[in-house]
């Protein structure tokens, strides 16, 4: 009897000591989160450092409008008295924090101040009826905090087992691939979490954990090397993470108190959706929307389909000219457009009278829709073969019949990019709409964000929340038009 022969494992001795390591890690996770739960300070300054963060996010005063001015006004939301003690504790608490030769039980008794400090803090008169809850932290940031560090070492742990007992097997290659993407990205996770509830101090010293799952990745690519699709997957996943960050950020910043914007926290103290009606309360988003799609619509109907005309003949048609028309219409991407931004505007307000108008907004988009527009239809319709076109016209139909019934329905993808095209050109356009509109009720959406963040440019959480819903309907289009966008760019310029 042959016995069977098993696969070349090169990767066990990796894996074997990844797994040794996940699970060395994973009882330190243990040991740090069930402390940490139970109360017990490690460091000498976790708790500390918690309190610090969560006294730092106390808003010390409110935005309110003038009656008369409309102007922002600040409105102290402690008493003095109150709000200097706990500043003067805050202040012995980070030095003590920063220095880091206090004993324990010193740094005990200054947490425990400053945590007394916080509790101590009176109301003012003009905010005697607000509950005070509201404006306090929860403290539970490092609950929250010490439970992830939990659910770590459960799923490091996991993976550790694994990795011993699967270290050679070839078939299981692809799943310890997975659980070593898995923990890079909760090392990832756990660091920014840990710089955001802790502070950077205790989270540089994590940068060595990011070392231990990619042994794990290592072993498991030199078993099979069909892993490498699933590490190219989980580094995409961590780069699209990197690349969202801004975006969450902004989201978390919308949901914050002013003082905690300012800090690294990952994620709100507590979540403050009172900000976004307050924020509506002076960015009128209504109207900037209704103003801004006054333009785009009709823009965009516009735009694409005197592209698709331009494309068409440049595609189809023969006449006198035609390549250096072409050449001109690309050549034109070149030009700056700050360069005949002077003679457009004189042009639409002097000849024409169109001064604080939508329409030097919305014709420009009547001719051709754009000379990248016009490039990416022919681009298109150059795709579709031409023997269609003849045996349409042996068939009787014209050349509307054929582009209507034929080339249209053969390009959609393209309609759609140009359209979300011209759409985001719009929506972001802020050069164009400050110069032609100056009335405040035709303001578009892009110019009410510029002038509500100079109104308050301090206010940086209700600055955010104005960002938050200016995104959202750009943000609706792209998700509609995703899938034909990707076609559109995949299928530029190919043909037959």
């Amino acid at each position: 009897m042959s016995s069977e022969r098993k696969a070349p494992t090169p990767g066990k001795g990796l894996l074997k000591i990844s797994g040794a390591l996940l699970i060395a890690l994973a009882l330190l996770a243990f040991g740090f989160g069930g402390l940490g739960l139970a109360g017990v300070d490690i460091t000498g300054t976790i708790y500390l450092e918690a309190t610090i963060t969560d006294a730092m996010s106390i808003p010390e005063v409110t935005e309110e409008i003038h009656p008369v001015s409309g102007d922002p006004v600040s409105v102290p939301i402690w008493t003095s008295e109150s709000w200097d003690e706990m500043q003067a504790a805050l202040r012995v608490a980070r030095i003590t924090a920063a220095d880091g030769v206090a004993s324990q039980v010193e740094v005990d008794a200054v947490a425990d101040t400053l945590r007394g400090a916080v509790n101590a803090l009176a109301l003012t008169e003009a905010h005697a009826d607000t509950d005070r809850a509201t404006l306090l932290p929860t403290g539970r940031a490092i609950d929250v905090y010490f439970t992830f560090v939990l659910i770590f070492a459960l799923i490091q742990l996991a993976s550790g087992l694994l990795c011993l007992k699967f270290c050679a097997d070839v078939k299981k290659a692809r799943m310890l691939g997975v659980f070593g993407v898995i923990g890079f990205g909760l090392t990832l996770t756990l660091f920014f979490f840990t710089a955001g509830t802790l502070g950077h101090a205790l989270a540089w010293p994590m940068i060595v954990f990011f070392l231990i799952p990619a042994l794990a990745l290592a072993g498991a690519h030199k078993n099979d090397r069909r892993v490498s699709t699933v590490v190219i997957f989980g580094v995409l996943v961590l780069f699209s993470a990197v690349v969202l960050l801004p975006i969450w950020w902004i989201i978390r910043s919308s949901l914050m108190t002013l003082p905690e914007v300012a800090t690294m926290s990952f994620f709100p103290s507590r979540w403050r959706f009172s900000n976004y009606p307050l924020a509506l309360e002076s960015f009128h988003f209504f109207l900037y929307l209704r103003n801004t799609l006054i333009i785009a619509v009709p823009s965009v109907v516009l735009g694409t389909g005197t592209a698709i005309l331009c494309g068409y003949s440049f595609a189809r048609f023969r006449f006198r000219g035609k390549k250096f028309i072409f050449g001109l219409c690309i050549a034109s991407m070149l030009l700056p457009p700050m360069v005949t931004l002077i003679p457009i505007f004189i042009v639409w307000t002097s000849f024409f009278d169109m001064s604080n108008s939508f329409l030097p907004l919305i014709l420009p988009w009547v001719c051709g829709g754009g000379a990248f527009n016009i490039f990416l239809m022919r681009q298109f319709i150059l795709t579709i073969p031409r023997e269609l076109d003849e045996a349409a016209m042996i068939d009787g139909a014209g050349r509307l019949r054929i582009l209507g019934m034929i080339i249209i329905p053969a390009i959609k993808p393209a309609i759609m990019v140009v359209g979300i095209f011209i759409f985001m050109q719009i929506w972001n356009d802020i050069l164009t709409q400050t110069i032609y509109l100056s009335d405040p009720e035709m303001a578009t959406m892009a110019l009410g964000l510029r002038v509500f963040s100079g109104s308050f440019g301090t206010v940086w959480n209700l600055t955010m929340v104005a960002a938050v819903l200016a995104i959202i309907p750009g943000l609706i289009i792209y998700i509609i038009g995703q899938k034909y966008l990707v076609e559109g760019i995949v299928m530029t310029g190919m043909k037959n």
